[in-house]
């Protein structure tokens, strides 16, 4: 797996219900048949397991990579990602760009009676500019240990006029009051 074509990263798989079989069982029954296993990184200081997988045949890639932009392990939400290295949590081009947002007051079931899902945090922060085909490149709901959303998350955009239009939208809807999004800026290294 010396390349990066092909690779899907796998984030916030719960510790416990999740296996390897239990994905490659998820997979099957869309249609995609796996030729490897996914490489799970089970890091008992972090919250979540992770991991990646390896599909060589292009069709079922793509169709991998969408299914498992957002699914469910145990009912808990998990999110895959097509490999990119510009979301590299190293790679400082990234943050540079003004692609990032941080948002707050991400409805919660303390809130609101139930999280957000990141596929509905997704549309939300997609439906700012109903031209661009899917401009949000990554999200991330920030959970608790238990899968529960603590309120808040980044989003990474296409472009940085996407990620302004973003939050310049998110300052004049009122359909968007819950939600609050301001430019991410990292802090000095």
């Amino acid at each position: 797996m010396s390349q990066n074509k092909n690779l899907i990263y796998l984030y916030d798989l719960p510790k416990g219900e999740f296996t390897s079989a239990l994905l490659a069982g998820l997979l099957k029954d869309v249609g995609i048949e796996l030729e490897t296993k996914p490489q799970i990184r089970r890091d008992p200081t972090k919250p979540f397991y992770s991991g990646i997988m390896h599909i060589k045949n292009e069709e079922m890639y793509k169709k991998a990579a969408e299914f498992l932009r957002y699914f469910h392990i145990a009912g808990k939400p998990c999110r895959g990602l097509a490999f990119d290295n510009s979301l590299l949590g190293s790679n400082l081009t990234k943050t540079n760009e003004n692609c990032n947002i941080f948002v707050r007051k991400i409805p919660t079931a303390r809130s609101h009676g139930k999280d957000m899902s990141p596929a509905e945090f997704d549309k939300r922060m997609s439906s700012f500019d109903p031209a661009a085909k899917h401009p949000v490149k990554s999200l991330k709901i920030s959970m608790n240990e238990d899968h529960t959303s603590r309120g808040y998350g980044f989003v990474c955009y296409e472009t940085p006029e996407d990620a302004a239009k973003a939050c310049e939208m998110m300052d004049e809807s009122s359909t968007h009051q819950e939600c609050i999004a301001v430019k991410w800026n990292p802090k000095d290294r």
